[in-house]
């Protein structure tokens, strides 16, 4: 979320080829690319650590999976993939609301710009991290609130999370290719994102519709874990990220958050034996 304190302090004026900050230092477009070379090794190192820590938790998964089946957490969802198509007609034309005017975008664009110059600020340090730890959605996320993020025994969870991930994702794209709306730096050419913009089209947004749908679902699986209300706060704060890093409209967000809402009675159709084998985890 935006730090009001901050926009009370700072007045930004937006000019034909800069975002300044009123009597102050004009705020160089290039600050975030800057941040992003800087927090390059940062980056290699996440992705390594993450790496490492999965291969970690693979091995647990082998160790405790009855069958000896090689990786059976993270196999391909063939099965699951098949139930969601023979249902399409309940998810492919879904009231997602429709994307905004052209005008529209571009005034969500102007946001963006104001977050863009927040996010090179010092203590904007640890969003930049998150942003670079999130673009590959990384389950540590998602684990963490559950407690089970550094814990064996939740094969079954894990394995249900990198299923909705895997079916959501498919889903986004089927939405995205429908509107086919252009990215923000499309719109406004001011904007330098964080992050490099993916080749897609942004609306609605996958982290937004994948964090969401997951929280949706987990929350389903344990109603009564505290760490259920939790995940949608991560999810909100996954999908407000990418507003942050530049690649996304709040309308992407809200959008993704609609679509988590919609499917999730044609997830609990899909995902019914999954859902099952993760909650007995937890009983």
């Amino acid at each position: 979320m935006v730090d009001f304190a901050i926009l009370e302090h700072y007045h930004f004026v937006v000019t034909p080829n800069d975002l300044e900050l009123e009597e102050r230092e004009i705020l160089p477009m290039t600050s975030a690319l800057t941040a992003m070379r800087s927090l390059a090794l940062n980056r290699n190192r996440n992705r390594n650590r993450n790496r490492n820590r999965n291969r970690n938790r693979n091995r647990n998964r082998n160790r405790a999976d009855p069958f000896g089946k090689e990786d059976s957490a993270i196999q391909e969802p063939w099965e699951e993939r098949a139930r969601l198509y023979a249902l399409r007609d309940e998810w492919m034309d879904l009231p997602v609301r429709l994307p905004p005017s052209l005008p529209e975008l571009r005034a969500q664009a102007l946001d963006l710009l104001k977050k863009q110059a927040l996010l090179s600020l010092p203590q904007n340090i640890g969003r930049r991290e998150e942003i670079l730890v999130e673009a590959e959605l990384e389950l540590s996320r998602y684990l963490r609130p559950l407690g089970i993020e550094t814990h064996g025994g939740y094969d079954a969870t894990i394995s249900l999370m990198l299923t909705v991930m895997a079916l959501t994702d498919e889903i986004g794209l089927y939405y995205k290719a429908r509107w086919n709306v252009p990215r923000p730096n499309q719109v406004e050419p001011r904007l330098r994102n964080f992050l490099a913009a993916p080749a897609h089209a942004s609306y609605p947004s996958n982290h937004a519709f994948q964090s969401f749908a997951l929280a949706f679902v987990i929350s389903r699986v344990i109603p009564e874990h505290p760490g259920s209300g939790q995940l949608f706060l991560s999810a909100r704060r996954i999908a407000e990220n990418r507003e942050w890093a530049g690649v996304h409209y709040a309308c992407d967000t809200a959008a993704g958050h609609s679509l988590a809402r919609m499917i999730l009675p044609v997830l609990e159709k899909v995902l019914q034996k999954n859902m099952l084998a993760a909650q007995a985890e937890w009983m």
